[in-house]
């Protein structure tokens, strides 16, 4: 009633209230809706080449803490995209006798594709050849202008056209040339650089020099901490040259046009970064800012670190909360080349050894903050080895209808835990003490360290399930003791599933459903041991949760293969491969192991619930133990 009388007083009072107080009032809370969301970004991928796993691992990385916000109860905005324009852009399409546009369309989808096998759940894919876009970098160029940031002068220097970088004597090197002769590459990227000289516009980035100090006072505002001092000791190693952010447009066609002068083109990375603005939603009232994080490989920190809040801080916006940065992958100890050949197409390897598993392996495996390395045969053994022996076989055997007779999930308490034992004992003290644990590494973007904290609680589980032998006790009708057992091993799987959601969501979801976990509770806040008064059925699939992966083979789908779609069709004739015949002959033989393997591994898995299940194994492989 006194909610009621307080809703209707609300309406007679806003009855009464002036047409501008109304809007004021509705500007405001619709303000404070904004504020709440937590905003989070990968940069926008450039289109000069087909996504990788490197650009997996980025939009991983960021998909799997959008989707832990969201289990926290946080209203999320996920944003990624590509970025279209530039001399790279320009000089690819030409290469490959496409329109640019045309160009940035078929790469852009490649990306999306890429983005989307993944499982990444974003609520915006912006691309700046868009409408809305090409208005927002307007705008701020005319606010910079207007400030007094922009002047027109001549530069004459170094450029190169791999990073869209305007580069000082002091960040380009002399190295041996192909013919051994030097030539001047930048010091950072190692790619060549030209010598050129050209009237443009410039932003006064040496008076942002104390200001980004200023910022990067704050510990957090980059992370991991080794790349603050990266970014703290460029500024102060020497004076900021005032940057070069426009090109002629005679030069460069394929940008986005100076609006008071449209003989130039606006520099790429100024256009880029503002893509954050214009996904917030600006210049419409209410827009969301500033970020909360923005994803970044350590490619491009200087461009995030001191250009970007150089032109906020100019333009009179608030710089993001904080930068995440993460190094490169090579793959099996090299760094991905075309000319090697060990690109590994991301969608290719989805769908050799599923989403689930590519996901899983670059959030298990992945370290921001050092280099890492993808091998498929490792990716396999740690994705059998976690999500089908340690995860999948512990769920098999506690919901498996040779043991688990009523098919429920049973009543559980404290005191049951201790009932089982030293062992018991051992489970519920790692249950107890894993949020904590978790949502420590995951909100430090540390998920390879929360998920070894959740294999071990698993492990413990498994321990008690392998030592209790709850098939020998429904041999000998003691029921009790076997449902006292498998209450344990399902409330563990219960919160290691809630926990999992943002890592495997696919698998999680799958989990959880067969627990008959309503999909209320399934928030972070139910991550957490909870004593079950009442039993309740489980959910009626009863799939293997995980088919292990065929290990014949390993790396023959994901690497190696030449890109067509990324470099366009080939002009001269290429070398004569299988025919079509062969590859369906050569498909229809890898299905079959396939399915033969996954008979193999469901008997398996029966005949474990009846015998003990000795073939399970749940020991960690020495890859995991960082």
């Amino acid at each position: 009633m006194k909610k009621g009388m307080n809703t209707l007083f609300s309406l007679c009072h806003l009855r009464n209230m002036s047409l501008a107080s109304l809007k004021s009032v509705t500007s405001s809370l619709a303000k404070l809706a904004i504020d709440e969301r937590f905003y989070i970004s990968t940069p926008i991928f450039y289109v000069n080449a087909a996504p990788h796993i490197g650009h997996a691992y980025t939009s991983v990385l960021t998909d799997a803490m959008a989707r832990y916000q969201k289990i926290k109860g946080k209203k999320v905005l996920y944003a990624t995209g590509t970025d279209e324009h530039g001399l790279k852009i320009q000089q690819a399409a030409t290469a490959n006798n496409e329109d640019p546009k045309k160009y940035c369309d078929r790469i852009s989808d490649q990306f999306k594709e890429a983005i989307q096998i993944c499982e990444c759940d974003y609520d915006d894919y912006i691309r700046t050849t868009e409408e809305r876009h090409e208005k927002v970098v307007q705008k701020i160029w005319t606010i910079l202008e207007e400030k007094g940031h922009i002047y027109k002068g001549s530069y004459e220097g170094w450029y190169c056209v791999s990073d869209e970088a305007f580069l000082t004597e002091t960040q380009t090197k002399e190295v041996p040339g192909p013919d051994g002769k030097p030539i001047r590459v930048s010091a950072d990227s190692g790619r060549p650089v030209e010598l050129f000289r050209e009237e443009n516009y410039k932003f006064r980035l040496s008076a942002f020099q104390k200001d980004l100090l200023k910022w990067l006072e704050n510990e957090s505002v980059v992370k991991p901490v080794q790349f603050r001092g990266d970014v703290i000791a460029w500024l102060t190693k020497e004076e900021l040259p005032d940057l070069s952010i426009s090109r002629p447009i005679d030069r460069l066609k394929w940008g986005i046009p100076v609006p008071s002068d449209p003989s130039h083109s606006i520099y790429v990375w100024l256009d880029a970064l503002f893509n954050y603005l214009t996904v917030a939603g600006y210049p419409d009232e209410p827009y969301v800012w500033p970020p909360n994080i923005q994803v970044i490989g350590k490619d491009i920190l200087k461009f995030h670190a001191i250009y970007w809040p150089a032109f906020l801080i100019a333009a009179g916006f608030e710089p993001p909360k904080q930068l995440l940065v993460h190094c490169h992958w090579t793959v099996e100890g090299q760094k991905m080349s075309k000319s090697i050949g060990n690109v590994v197409n991301v969608v290719e390897a989805a769908e050799r050894v599923s989403p689930t598993a590519l996901r899983y392996f670059l959030l298990r495996q992945g370290v921001p903050g050092s280099d890492n390395d993808f091998s498929m045969m490792q990716l396999i053994n740690v994705a059998n080895s976690d999500l089908a022996d340690n995860l999948g076989n512990l769920l098999q055997r506690c919901t498996g209808p040779a043991i688990n007779v009523d098919q429920i999930a049973p009543s559980i308490f404290e005191a049951d835990f201790h009932a089982l034992g030293q062992e018991g004992t051992d489970l519920f003290n790692s249950l107890v003490q894993l949020p904590d644990k978790v949502s420590k590494r995951f909100d430090d973007f540390e998920f390879y360290m929360g998920l070894q904290s959740i294999m071990l609680t698993l492990k413990c589980a498994n321990i008690v399930m392998q030592s209790k032998k709850p098939w020998e006790l429904k041999k000998q009708n003691k029921m009790d003791d076997v449902y006292l057992i498998l209450g344990a091993c399902i409330e563990t799987l219960r919160v290691v599933g809630i926990m999992m959601q943002p890592i495997v969501p696919s698998l999680s979801s799958k989990l959880l459903d067969r627990l008959n976990v309503d999909a209320s509770q399934r928030t972070w806040n139910h991550a957490v041991f909870t004593e079950q008064v009442e039993k309740r059925p489980l959910g009626a699939d009863q799939t293997i949760l995980f088919k292990r992966i065929a290990e014949a083979q390993p790396t023959a789908a994901a690497t190696n293969k030449p890109n067509v779609a990324a470099n366009g069709p080939k002009k001269e004739k290429q070398e004569k491969g299988p025919s079509k015949k062969e590859k369906k002959e050569k498909k229809q033989s890898e299905k079959k192991a396939r399915n033969a393997e996954a008979l193999k591994e469901e008997k398996t898995g029966n005949e474990a619930e009846e015998k003990g299940g000795d073939k399970m194994v749940i020991e960690t492989p020495e890859v995991l133990k960082k």
